[in-house]
């Protein structure tokens, strides 16, 4: 990529959501570097010799299950100093013969690039998912439960929390906790 700004949401769908496996295959040579890994909270790939073939047998799983892939970058944000790139991304993937209507689910993916030649390329993915987003990417009707759950602990956090300081524990002494008003 000479500008990866603003050519990474067409590269995004190259690799997960082309029309062959013959294009898929050389998105990936063709924009990441051949020891590039990948980290999802599902699986992971090494960076290391052979490293971008696994990657892409893990894309191409990825497309046996769903067939149809629905892929959007929402905003992208390059840190040309760390030259990375962060994705907000949002995809509707359904596993083949699920009974399940798909659901949208929401990521971060960051992506670490290298230059080579004055053109970036993919050494580094890591996927990151809310719970209920990963939960909407499997099995979608389990994300409201899982959202249930997570506002559940949220409340019950809070609770904990005024019980511990009935308690004494982590008081505030009756300031704002920001700076000491005392005079000096």
């Amino acid at each position: 990529m000479q500008h990866p700004s603003s050519e990474v949401g067409a590269v995004v769908s190259l690799l997960t959501a082309a029309a062959a496996p013959e294009i898929q295959k050389a998105a990936f040579h063709r924009y990441l570097t051949a020891d590039a890994g990948f980290r999802h909270p599902l699986c992971k790939v090494a960076p290391g010799p052979g490293s971008r073939e696994r990657l892409l047998g893990i894309y191409q799983w990825y497309r046996i299950l769903s067939p149809h892939i629905d892929i959007s970058v929402k905003s992208v944000a390059h840190d040309t100093t760390a030259n990375m790139l962060l994705l907000d991304v949002v995809q509707i993937f359904h596993i083949r013969l699920s009974p399940f209507k798909p659901a949208p689910s929401r990521l971060l993916v960051r992506l670490t690039l290298r230059e080579e030649n004055g053109l970036h390329y993919i050494a580094f993915q890591e996927d990151f998912y809310h719970p209920d987003d990963l939960m909407s990417l499997i099995v979608p009707p389990l994300a409201p439960v899982i959202r249930a759950g997570l506002a559940l602990t949220g409340t019950a956090s809070d609770v904990y929390a005024k019980i511990g300081q009935l308690l004494g524990f982590w008081t505030t002494g009756g300031g704002d906790g920001l700076y000491d008003k005392r005079s000096t």
